[in-house]
């Protein structure tokens, strides 16, 4: 499948190859080499709870509201995964601090969306207290399907520190965040 995407004025070329099985529907993963040229303006900021894990398994926060779009999402997460690599369409364990060397760091996200039509999510990776950001990365999620599996990745996370990684619904809503860390190398 093949859309046309604009964004900001830029008319982006996107390319999708989707494959399914059973009732699985897995995107190739992206990587934020590819989107980081180009940045939308950040939704507006949504209250958010502390996470108390900075485990790269963190804890998510499932959150809907704040949506600005009268047609709400039909998203649900399952799950949201920091992890340092993806095997088997599953994250790899890792360990508790990750490094600032530049080497690939991926949010994985598992979301259902059983009676919604299909729609895309953005994955950011934000510095917590700080304001670096980096990623931005659109990834479709098809309509009807009660599991989904996809995940993007970055090697731009330079800076030591607290960082989160947030999944954004189509519409601006946060549909969760899970929150690792970051060591300098």
């Amino acid at each position: 499948m093949i859309r046309f995407a604009t964004l900001m004025g830029v008319v982006l070329l996107v390319g999708c190859k989707a494959a399914r099985e059973g009732n699985d529907w897995v995107t190739p993963r992206a990587s934020t080499e590819r989107t980081s040229a180009v940045a939308p303006a950040k939704p507006e900021a949504i209250p958010s709870a502390s996470v108390p894990s900075t485990s790269t398994f963190a804890a998510v926060s499932n959150r809907n509201a704040g949506a600005k779009s009268h047609t709400p999402s039909t998203l649900k997460l399952k799950r949201l995964v920091v992890t340092t690599g993806v095997q088997d369409r599953e994250p790899l364990s890792n360990p508790m601090v990750l490094p600032s060397d530049g080497s690939a760091i991926y949010a994985f996200a598992e979301l259902s969306n059983p009676d919604g039509e299909s729609e895309n999510v953005r994955i950011t990776f934000e510095r917590k207290g700080g304001a670096e950001r980096v990623g931005n990365v659109t990834l479709p999620v098809p309509g009807r399907v009660t599991r989904h599996r996809t995940w993007a990745t970055t090697r731009f996370i330079r800076a030591a520190g607290v960082w989160e990684a947030v999944l954004w619904s189509e519409n601006g809503g946060e549909l969760g965040r899970a929150s690792f860390e970051v060591a300098s190398s």
